[in-house]
């Protein structure tokens, strides 16, 4: 693996930190606004292209590998965390339908 593409799986696990905080915290204090701003409908739309479409696995392997910086935060590598989070929403969005 070239410390190029070790690179570009740092800078994306830290934007989709950064996402999934801000989706988090919003969901947990007005889930209604996760619906209806254009926004953060568009921020939950790339975090879940990012865990369904694979990137999520392949940096989730890096890290098992130990090829990441150890103070990288990860919590958006949880097997569980983003999983759990879009879950919710969707239950969530299937009551209020």
């Amino acid at each position: 693996m070239e410390q190029f593409e070790i690179q570009q799986a740092v800078d994306r696990i830290g934007r989709m930190e950064l996402i999934f905080d801000l989706l988090q915290k919003v969901g947990n204090t007005s889930p209604a606004a996760l619906r209806n701003n254009m926004l953060l409908k568009e921020l939950l739309w790339t975090l879940t292209e990012y865990y369904e479409g694979g990137q999520w696995l392949q940096d989730y392997e890096l890290d098992e590998q130990g090829l990441l910086p150890q103070n990288l935060k990860r919590g958006v590598l949880s097997q569980d965390g983003v999983y759990n989070f879009l879950e919710k929403l969707r239950e969530e969005s299937e009551k209020n339908t």
